[in-house]
């Protein structure tokens, strides 16, 4: 139990430092005086986990629709 709660702590530290890291992404993204390699990675990032993110909340209101048809019958 407490080390699920100490898992759960951690999930929590990182969902809070998600939003820290986008905008240094998108900072980095943004600055021309970052190389460009630094740039391009940045934007590369911003725009694969925003895809991740569009497919996971697509998959969890599937598989919410499917245990809902699974539970009437």
């Amino acid at each position: 139990m407490a080390r699920r709660e100490a898992v759960s702590q951690a999930v929590g530290q990182l969902q809070t430092a998600c939003s820290v890291a986008v905008v240094a992404l998108t900072d980095i993204s943004k600055d021309v005086n970052c190389p460009a390699s630094a740039r391009v990675s940045a934007a590369r990032t911003v725009l694969e986990m925003a895809l991740k993110g569009v497919e996971l909340e697509d998959l969890a209101v599937r598989v919410e629709e499917l245990e809902q048809r699974v539970s009437k019958v």
